[in-house]
């Protein structure tokens, strides 16, 4: 079921509490104040093909979410950073989608 919560941007003192949960991924701030504007990880793989069936996984997760993270990759590296527009910030969709994510991404050698 698709991530559907109030596009509320959480404080960087919820961000920082929930980052002990998630503790391969980080927080962008805004260069003007302490509000945390996206979540973010790299993930590292043995070679592309790694890297096309990860980004093949994260396709369907944020279509299925209609959450969708700015990504980049190259041959066996894939950053991915979420964020709600529509909050400002790092939202509990964000939350919830890096944690869908993780868990899809387990096994992606």
């Amino acid at each position: 079921m698709p991530c559907r919560h109030l596009d509320t941007a959480w404080s960087g003192e919820q961000v920082a509490s929930q980052l002990k949960e998630f503790p391969h991924w980080a927080v962008e701030f805004s260069a003007h104040s302490a509000q945390p504007i996206c979540l973010w990880r790299t993930y590292a793989f043995a070679n592309f093909e790694g890297v096309k069936m990860a980004v093949h996984a994260l396709m369907h997760l944020a279509d299925d979410e209609d959450h969708h993270p700015d990504v980049h990759f190259g041959y066996n590296r894939l950053t991915v950073k979420w964020s709600t527009h529509s909050a400002g910030g790092v939202s509990d969709n964000d939350w919830a989608c890096a944690a869908k994510l993780d868990d899809a991404l387990r096994h992606v050698g």
